[in-house]
């Protein structure tokens, strides 16, 4: 029987704990780049970070500035 390698991390990877203006990223609150609050957020894709026994997955947001840095 073969034994299969662990899938590597999908990328961005961030490490938690983390402040509360990187939370604020990561529940798509926040631009996810500059963490602006103001102005309309849009779907930015997904980032991931370490559970210690996994991997979670954040919806994020970006700001207007920032869309085209997808």
């Amino acid at each position: 029987m073969a034994v299969l390698s662990p899938p590597s991390p999908p990328q961005p990877v961030l490490g938690l704990p983390v402040d509360a203006s990187t939370l604020a990223r990561l529940h798509g609150a926040a631009c996810i780049i500059c963490g602006d609050r103001s102005g309309s957020l849009t779907p930015a894709g997904y980032v991931y970070t370490s559970s210690g026994s996994g991997w979670l997955g954040w919806a994020v947001a970006a700001c207007p500035r920032h869309r085209e840095a997808q």
